[in-house]
């Protein structure tokens, strides 16, 4: 796969010792066919460099494509957000998620769109049964570029 968006990921497969490891291409077309959706081009890179063990960077608990598109985890997911009254302005892919998908981040999937801008979900901090949708305001690939500069950071300093 051509990488266009995420050269820095490209760039540092590994972090400290721990290794970032991707899906193959038809892993990812596979998933895309079984739930008939389309991945943003940024996302199908990451999925193609990390989509098995995002290695050393912070995102979230689960990030890897097998677990995250699991028929079981989807349930997880439609649970948690039925309990919680969550509502969303279109389709959306949660792509790292902790907690049993109480908190969660995710991209809306919107036809033409290569790099989405990523949306958090969240407790709300007067209501424990409720959650909170915020923007990053960050393209997936900047949010992830963010990811691997903390990963270096910590791994030189410590936290």
């Amino acid at each position: 796969m051509e990488i266009q968006f995420l050269q820095k990921l490209k760039q540092n497969p590994k972090i400290g010792v721990r290794e970032i490891k991707g899906v193959l291409e038809s892993e990812i077309f596979e998933v895309e066919n079984k739930l008939n959706i389309s991945f943003p081009k940024s996302y199908k890179e990451f999925l193609f460099l990390a989509g098995e063990s995002c290695g050393a960077l912070q995102i979230l608990d689960t990030t890897d494509l097998k677990t995250i598109s699991s028929d079981w985890h989807k349930e997880i997911q439609k649970e948690e957000l039925e309990s919680t009254r969550t509502e969303f302005d279109g389709p959306f892919w949660l792509f790292a998620e902790s907690n049993g998908c109480e908190v969660f981040h995710f991209f809306y999937l919107e036809d033409g769109i290569d790099d989405p801008v990523v949306f958090s979900v969240d407790y709300d901090i007067y209501d424990d049964n409720k959650r909170i949708i915020k923007t990053s305001d960050k393209k997936f690939s900047v949010f992830i570029e963010n990811k691997i500069k903390s990963a270096i950071r910590i791994d030189k300093q410590g936290y």
